[in-house]
């Protein structure tokens, strides 16, 4: 085996090994992500906002006319998304701090009707179901009083509507795999050339120099021809 046939694979046995370190340190920090990401709970509780009930069949006609331009639900909704129910119902729930800090809530409307979704992620889907319907039972009060002309009609509680959000700890260590697989072979070409260039380059540093007047050096050591006389 010849000295640059060894050396050759030596600088692919390092590159390998620096890939397989890499990769495996991807995966290691993907696995303890997944381990250490906690699981999100999202559940919903729905509203739909109507003209009032002691209405008569006129009148309401006429409200549902105004009711279907939209203002009247938005204004219900930005008022229901206020924090102040959300840390009520936290309240009345009794929560601990821990709990409270993975609670979010959110209101918002169903485009081009009058529906009303609350919105509730927590750490669990039992906290995520009843702080949905404790943040949408407040808020219905609240809106109750604000208005005679509408009001909001329960459509369904947030029981037994809570689903699992956010990335799973499976996808996360799926996604650690593929990003281990492109990052190891990324270090082991890089540090396979960077070897590569840095024995060339301990080898042309090896190789003698030739001087600059090589070539003068050897015209000197030609003889110069002398010219003869010739007797007249």
């Amino acid at each position: 085996m010849s000295v640059q046939s060894a050396l050759s694979r030596r600088e692919v046995r390092i590159s390998v090994l620096a890939g397989a370190v890499a990769a495996l340190l991807v995966v290691v920090a993907g696995a303890w992500l997944a381990l250490t990401t906690p699981t999100k709970w999202t559940a919903e509780s729905v509203l739909v906002v109507l003209p009032g009930a002691d209405l008569n069949a006129s009148d309401s006609a006429a409200y549902y006319e105004t009711l279907s331009r939209g203002q009247i639900v938005a204004t219900f909704a930005e008022v229901a998304d206020n924090l102040r129910f959300q840390q009520q119902a936290e309240q009345a729930l009794q929560l601990s701090d821990a709990q409270r800090a993975g609670v979010t809530t959110t209101v918002s409307v169903v485009p081009d009707t009058s529906v009303i979704l609350v919105r509730t992620t927590a750490g669990t889907a039992a906290i995520a179901e009843q702080m949905a319907d404790a943040t949408t039972t407040l808020a219905s009060k609240y809106l109750a009083g604000l208005s005679r002309s509408y009001r909001t009609e329960l459509v369904h509680t947030a029981q037994g509507s809570a689903f699992s959000s956010g990335t799973s700890p499976t996808t996360l260590l799926l996604l650690a795999v593929v990003v281990a697989l492109v990052a190891g072979v990324a270090i082991q070409q890089a540090v396979y050339h960077l070897l590569v260039a840095m024995r060339n380059s301990k080898r042309r540093n090896r190789e003698p120099a030739v001087p600059d007047d090589v070539g003068g050096a050897e015209q000197a050591l030609v003889p110069e021809r002398t010219v003869g006389t010739h007797g007249s």
